[in-house]
């Protein structure tokens, strides 16, 4: 049970989170992560930011229940 997330960064793509974690791909990167945590409103803003930041450097983030 849970959200299911894939997120894919690009080779090259640095995502800095919450000024807490670097995320350094030089080749490239496919994450996938399920979390009972991911669902509901309290992460809702966290994952929110995450998305931006991975689509701002090229990735793209897929998301299933």
């Amino acid at each position: 049970p849970g959200t299911l997330v894939r997120v894919f960064i690009p080779a090259g793509a640095v995502i800095n989170i919450l000024n807490l974690l670097e995320i350094d791909s030089p080749s490239g990167i496919c994450l996938i992560v399920r979390s009972p945590l991911l669902g509901g409103t309290s992460g809702t803003s966290a994952m929110t930011s995450l998305i931006q930041q991975v689509q701002q450097a090229g990735g793209t983030v897929e998301i299933g229940g």
